[in-house]
């Protein structure tokens, strides 16, 4: 046997080929993620366990889990601040809680997925500021790239920090960069070309990933409803794990939002396959929720028949009555969200837990 095995390698050697490397936490993610979606749509839901629409702070809540009775497969987290050395988010959430919120959906058999609203470098004002030429100056060459690098750096040791007790990384959705075709973030086409755009996304894949050693991300691009091409500021495949696009109902229009839902979804699992990517709802609502059946009358008519990996609910702010996204204890949309639920293909923590 000993004669077998040096002859085995000798050939592994001569041929340039060697043992499979051990997947990175994102591979294991992406992995476990094709599987899930083989199953049904993940429901998400946006900073779930750290407030809700009447409630604050309180450990083991979630307006989800109190209408159905499980947590959301998937819960949004939020890290602009972090930039600033701020102990609190800017939806005033302390870093520590996040951290310890991620870990515990890790180890209940859920994913998490976060976001970055990094305030303008070039103004100082929030991330809503398009002005002063923000991502040129954050480049290389511009006045505001040490700084930008810094704030990197605060990055990567926040999500570096994401670990099991046994010491394991904990792999999450990164989502940064989002919404650049619209024209309200200072990464957006009000002051950003293409170009520049990719050049950033890049920049930030690089530093965090090959600087810092972040292999537990996987990676979302995800442009707004409105687009003009959805692939304009597309980094490459390289950069990017999983397809999204941000869709929401301000207008109260349920036929404009289920045709805007549709025709993007469609286009979005036709580039998903031709790129081997993932594909994903990564925002959506409908403001206050007037409808009482939006959900399995409006939101499942309109997406049951795309393969989307998760869909993520924006938030119920307890102290922004219009900020209700997702239903909760008391709601109008209470009973039509717990048969929402109860759909064979809606997937909650208990769904998923299972499969790796």
């Amino acid at each position: 046997m000993k004669h077998i095995f040096y002859l085995i390698m000798s050939l592994m050697v001569c041929t340039g080929t060697s043992a499979a490397e051990p997947q990175t936490a994102a591979q294991e993610l992406i992995q476990r993620l094709k599987a899930i979606q083989k199953k049904g749509m993940m429901v998400g839901h946006q900073d779930d366990p750290v407030y809700g629409m009447n409630w604050k702070w309180e450990k083991g809540r979630s307006d989800v889990k109190e209408v159905c009775g499980d947590y959301p497969a998937v819960m949004g987290f939020e890290l602009g601040g972090l930039e600033l050395g701020r102990e609190t988010s800017i939806d005033r959430v302390p870093f520590a809680r996040i951290r310890e919120e991620i870990v515990d959906q890790h180890l209940r058999g859920g994913i998490s997925t976060i976001s970055w609203h990094p305030f303008n470098p070039a103004t100082g004002e929030s991330a809503w500021d398009p002005s002063g030429n923000a991502v040129k100056e954050v480049l290389e060459g511009g006045a505001q790239y040490e700084k930008f690098a810094k704030w990197l750096d605060m990055m990567a040791s926040f999500l570096n920090s994401l670990k099991t007790p046994d010491g394991k990384k904990v792999p999450v959705i990164f989502r940064p960069w989002h919404e650049m075709s619209g024209g309200w973030f200072w990464w957006g086409t009000e002051d950003t070309t293409p170009e520049q755009f990719k050049q950033l996304f890049v920049y930030t894949y690089e530093k965090l990933t090959k600087e810092h050693g972040c292999d537990h991300l996987v990676w979302s691009y995800s442009p707004n409803t409105g687009y003009k091409d959805y692939m304009e500021h597309y980094p490459g495949d390289e950069y990017v794990d999983l397809l999204g696009i941000d869709i929401y109902d301000f207008d109260h229009n349920n036929d404009k939002y289920t045709a805007s839902v549709r025709h993007d979804l469609t286009e979005l699992t036709r580039i998903g396959k031709e790129h081997g990517k993932l594909i994903a709802l990564t925002e959506t609502g409908s403001q206050r929720l007037p409808d009482p059946n939006w959900f399995t009358q409006v939101f499942w008519e309109a997406v049951k028949d795309f393969p989307i990996s998760y869909t993520l609910w924006w938030r119920n702010a307890w102290d922004t009555p219009k900020e209700v996204y997702m239903s909760a204890p008391g709601h109008p949309t209470e009973r039509d969200f717990r048969k929402f639920a109860k759909l064979k293909k809606t997937l909650f923590v208990k769904d998923i837990r299972k499969i790796k």
